[in-house]
């Protein structure tokens, strides 16, 4: 005679590991800080580091977002071969819905960006913003105000608040390059 709460309790163990074995880790590193500065500014010959004077009250108000405490985004300047600045890229991080997202963008000396890169992704949804057809929306656009998520940045379904949060990343970049970037010598 076949026990069969013992049958169903392997099956249930059985049916547990599988759901584990299943189970996917989404954190990915797709590339580091020095491949993003040559990725976004391939026709820079270096990246000197500039030092960003953050007053959070200026960049919300000119950015038109929040700025999240304890906010430290980096900023370098990429210089061609003969020591003129050819853009910039600045590299950030904003919470996706749980998980951090690492992020650069690249901007010209017009101060439009020139493109966006996702440097690591750790939720388990939302992964698309990596595709180029979502990232290039944001090319050619100038300052926060031509960044608005929902008219001028589509949204992706299932990654709503990593696309609203990127491109708000995005648009207080955007003000630290027109507020302070682009008046320096």
């Amino acid at each position: 005679m076949i026990d069969r709460r013992r049958t169903l309790g392997r099956g249930a163990a059985l049916g547990a590991a599988a759901a584990l074995w299943n189970t996917r880790v989404f954190a990915a590193v797709y590339m580091d800080i020095e491949q993003a500065r040559k990725a976004l500014l391939p026709q820079a010959a270096s990246f000197q580091l500039l030092p960003l004077a953050l007053d959070a009250q200026a960049i919300a108000q000119a950015s038109g977002t929040r700025v999240p405490p304890g906010w430290r985004p980096a900023a370098w300047a990429g210089l061609d071969a003969q020591g003129q600045r050819v853009g910039f890229v600045l590299a950030d991080q904003v919470v996706g819905k749980y998980e951090l997202i690492d992020y650069a963008a690249g901007f010209g000396l017009d101060g439009s960006v020139t493109q966006v890169e996702v440097l690591a992704y750790r939720e388990s949804h939302g992964a698309e913003i990596r595709n180029l057809a979502w990232r290039k929306q944001f090319a050619g656009r100038k300052g926060p105000a031509q960044m608005r998520f929902g008219d001028d940045i589509r949204n992706i379904s299932g990654a709503t608040l990593s696309c609203q949060h990127v491109t708000e990343g995005v648009q207080r970049l955007a003000a630290i390059v027109q507020t302070q970037l682009l008046r320096r010598p």
